[in-house]
């Protein structure tokens, strides 16, 4: 039988008492795309972990191809035609995109690479796969989108059959999105096996041929996506009462003082998409929204305003302290706080504890001694504020994203910000999490903070600003107020519009 076959899957993590996985079947067919679906915590990266060979499982059994299998890494499982790109897929620094994508499985000739001839083999296959990828940029350079397409093309160029996809649209914009399932759909035809994790169910169920739910770590079932809406594949990942759950709408309050002010920002950086004079202004109690496609200057504005990158010229003022060029110290002390969509690069390190990773804000301040017992209470508060089990000392790849989130969330709010920075903030959440977290981000504003939303989800965006601004090329391409449209479709439109470049009347 081909295909990737998994049977009676169970994974127990003795360290914390957590039974992940339940009695877990699943098959993924060649030439299919297969969603799995459910709530943060429901398995769905566990069961994907142990298919590519990330960790083991507990009982159970992996079939490909009609051969059973056992994985004891990643290597392994691609041997056998399994990839994984992950939902933060991590790359070399300084490393050029072929270097990276050939890492480990480089032509060669007498001991020697051959360096040209494995970047013309990137450079291909991106080509005919429609990548749109630049062979030579440095991995440091790329956006999160990016990244995620350098990651499938890799596991192309190792000719992996069968490729596992976790939340690979979730910091996309609606065109990048149309582009990856094109993709998608073309690597079926060729006969692929693809598993699509994703919390954006209309999408998923567009594309997918299969869809399983699991919850809690045990299986709801499997259906066809023909046979569903996205109504009844939330009954099946919530359960009904859950998912008939409302709450009361939180109204803005007055906005206040300006927080933000940027004027005539500029940045030329090697192989980042730049900025050409970017003005833009929020004022307490606010949410100002920014879209655009990830290489617009939107990652790039995201970085200068967090001090993590110098602007060529213009100014930043925040919380009435001016911060160019004063690097991401000067944006803290100032007030601000950031919640960057690079969960497992900028906000956390993957390979230290929880405990290390939310003890970096008060250790930074520290100019004496701080006891290990100060710092392991304070990591079990925000743990409990971010209702997270388990045990500070796992590392934070153990962890699902959601789950992250949550616990990023939790630290840097324990600082008390006037001002918030959030990028993507609902990336990889399920939709119960999501509404808890949109609410949250409104009674922020509603307290009197300030809040810069950076998003390439138009629905967030729409859901949560009072007032949207779209960048294009680097420049700011529309100006919108949420008041000024009574029709949401009609916004969305036009910020669409205004993203790609399509001519739209900006002034209502």
């Amino acid at each position: 039988m081909l295909g990737a076959d998994l049977r009676g899957i169970r994974k127990y993590f003795p360290e914390n008492g957590v039974e992940a996985l339940s009695e877990i079947s699943f098959d993924l067919h060649p030439g299919e795309i297969h969603a799995l679906v459910g709530e943060n915590g429901a398995g769905k990266s566990t069961l994907m972990h142990i298919l590519s060979g990330l960790i083991e499982p507990s009982a159970g059994t992996i079939s490909v191809d009609g051969v059973e299998r056992r994985f004891d890494s990643p290597a392994a499982a691609l041997r056998a035609g399994i990839g994984l790109v992950r939902q933060h897929p991590q790359t070399v620094p300084g490393f050029a995109l072929w270097e990276d994508c050939v890492l480990g499985s480089e032509p060669t000739r007498l001991g020697i690479i051959k360096r040209s001839a494995a970047r013309e083999a990137v450079r291909d296959l991106s080509c005919r796969w429609g990548f749109d990828l630049d062979p030579d940029a440095r991995t440091e350079s790329l956006a999160v989108s990016q990244k995620q397409k350098a990651a499938v093309l890799s596991l192309l160029m190792r000719d992996a059959k069968y490729l596992l996809l976790d939340e690979p649209t979730a910091v996309l914009a609606p065109l990048e999105t149309e582009r990856l399932f094109d993709l998608l759909l073309n690597l079926k035809a060729a006969g692929h096996g693809i598993v699509l994790i994703s919390h954006k169910l209309p999408e998923t169920l567009r594309v997918a041929d299969r869809v399983t739910v699991l919850r809690k770590g045990r299986l709801v079932g499997t259906r066809d996506a023909a046979e569903l809406d996205a109504d009844e594949l939330r009954s099946m990942m919530f359960g009904p009462a859950e998912n008939k759950k409302e709450e009361p709408p939180i109204t803005m309050n007055e906005e206040g003082e300006t927080a933000l002010s940027i004027r005539g920002l500029t940045t030329r950086l090697s192989g980042r998409p730049l900025l050409r004079g970017i003005d833009l202004d929020l004022r307490r109690g606010r949410i100002l929204g920014v879209a655009g496609v990830r290489e617009s200057g939107l990652e790039t504005l995201e970085f200068a305003t967090a001090g993590l990158i110098r602007a060529e010229s213009g100014s930043i003022e925040l919380l009435g302290k001016r911060i160019e060029g004063r690097g991401a110290k000067a944006f803290r002390e100032a007030g601000g706080v950031y919640v960057p969509a690079d969960r497992m690069g900028i906000a956390l390190a993957p390979r230290l504890s929880i405990n290390d990773n939310l003890s970096v804000h008060p250790l930074s301040r520290a100019h004496g001694f701080l006891s290990p017992a100060e710092l392991w209470t304070r990591s079990r508060a925000v743990m409990e504020a971010a209702r997270v089990a388990g045990d500070p000392k796992q590392t934070a790849s153990s962890f699902s994203g959601g789950t992250l989130q949550r616990l990023i969330l939790a630290r840097e709010l324990a600082e008390n910000p006037d001002f918030i920075l959030f990028s993507e903030p609902g990336w990889g959440l399920d939709a119960a999490s999501r509404m808890e977290l949109d609410r949250r981000i409104k009674r922020l504003a509603r307290a009197g903070k300030a809040i810069l939303l950076m998003s390439t989800d138009l629905d967030e965006l729409i859901s949560l600003s009072d007032s949207i601004v779209t960048l294009r090329d680097g420049l700011v391409s529309g100006r919108f107020a949420r008041t000024e449209f009574t029709d949401t479709e009609e916004l969305r439109e036009a910020i669409g519009a205004a993203m790609i470049g399509t001519e739209v009347c900006l002034d209502k």
